[in-house]
């Protein structure tokens, strides 16, 4: 599963950021909420969203795609290959640990928790949950069981819309390296596809920011 999805997000880099507007959209409030400081991990870096909108921080990038690290060293600097569920870190090694639009594609209590481990001061995340993407089969995780689990701080819901109706809305998941997953529910013609593409407008991400001390 970790090899399938690190292909599939460095296949989708070039379109990557082109796309992927609710998730830089999220990047955005996930650090105005955190106003993270000093060290920091950008958990699931991507193409570097987070790391955009931090200022007077040393920060390193971590993810699981080669592919996204290497777009992530040339336009930000420092960043490692690795898996969120298991930090190559050791206990407190940063200030603060942020991730965007990414633990939902790992088994997230261990995800998070690696994520307290090796955070000194705070984890922010932001994360879609259920009521997203009203046509997927996607697997969000329920956003009662993240909050019973961890019990943040802090923590607020907002639906980011995501602003492409019919074939693009399609296209959207393809260029962001989303639309492939573990127990999908394939669609097996173009008119089954084209069908779909014609009903589906207004959908959004519903998505969950923490913040845990």
């Amino acid at each position: 599963m970790k090899n399938t999805l690190s292909l599939q997000f460095s296949r989708a880099v070039e379109t990557y950021e082109e796309w992927a507007l609710p998730q830089r959209k999220s990047a955005r409030l996930l650090v105005e909420f955190i106003n993270p400081r000093g060290k920091v991990l950008d958990l699931g870096c991507g193409t570097g969203f987070v790391s955009e909108y931090l200022e007077n921080c040393e920060v390193l990038g971590l993810d699981i795609s080669p592919k996204m690290v290497e777009v992530y060293k040339e336009r930000h600097g420092i960043a490692v290959l690795g898996n969120a569920e298991n930090l190559p870190f050791k206990d407190k090694s940063f200030d603060y640990v942020v991730s965007n639009f990414s633990l939902h594609w790992t088994d997230w209590k261990k995800s998070i928790s690696e994520a307290i481990r090796v955070a000194k001061v705070c984890v922010g995340i932001a994360v879609p949950v259920k009521g997203s993407v009203s046509f997927s089969s996607f697997p969000f995780p329920d956003e009662k069981d993240i909050l019973n689990t961890f019990f943040p701080k802090e923590y607020k819901i907002l639906n980011i819309e995501i602003p492409f109706e019919g074939l693009d809305l399609i296209k959207f998941f393809h260029y962001t390296g989303t639309a492939n997953y573990k127990g999908k529910n394939k669609l097996k013609t173009r008119g089954e596809l084209l069908k779909l593409a014609k009903s589906i407008k207004g959908e959004y991400f519903r998505m969950l920011f923490l913040k845990i001390h």
